[in-house]
């Protein structure tokens, strides 16, 4: 990953982890990796465990961020919550949720929004 993508990623994520802390949540883990992905931040938000996928784009038109959880992402962020059980226990039990954060910037850098999207994927029951 170039630095100019890291430094954005590494920016999105401390913004949306300050973000949750300011509505009371508690955040437990950072850049939990797997071979095919990472989640960006665990956090507890009152008994409920929740995975958060942070999506940050500067200059781009509003909703972009949001927009480029594609469906593959999705899959792989259904597949990381598992991991992440398997090697965190204490947080199989509690009721789950995905959400995504997603920062808006202008293209010179200022904050334009923070969007927060809660329970925003779950699992395709087809």
């Amino acid at each position: 990953m170039p630095d100019e993508r890291q430094h954005l990623g590494g920016f999105g994520e401390r913004t949306a982890a300050a973000h949750l802390e300011a509505k009371g949540y508690r955040i437990v883990d950072r850049n939990f990796r797997t071979r095919e992905t990472e989640i960006d931040i665990v956090a507890i938000d009152g008994e409920q465990a929740v995975f958060v996928e942070v999506r940050t784009r500067r200059g781009a038109y509003d909703g972009m961020a949001a927009m480029s959880v594609t469906r593959g992402k999705q899959r792989k962020l259904l597949n990381a919550v598992q991991h992440y059980l398997a090697a965190h226990p204490e947080y199989e039990l509690m009721p789950l949720r995905i959400d995504v954060v997603a920062i808006e910037l202008d293209q010179d850098g200022t904050l334009r929004t923070i969007d927060h999207i809660e329970d925003a994927v779950r699992p395709d029951r087809r």
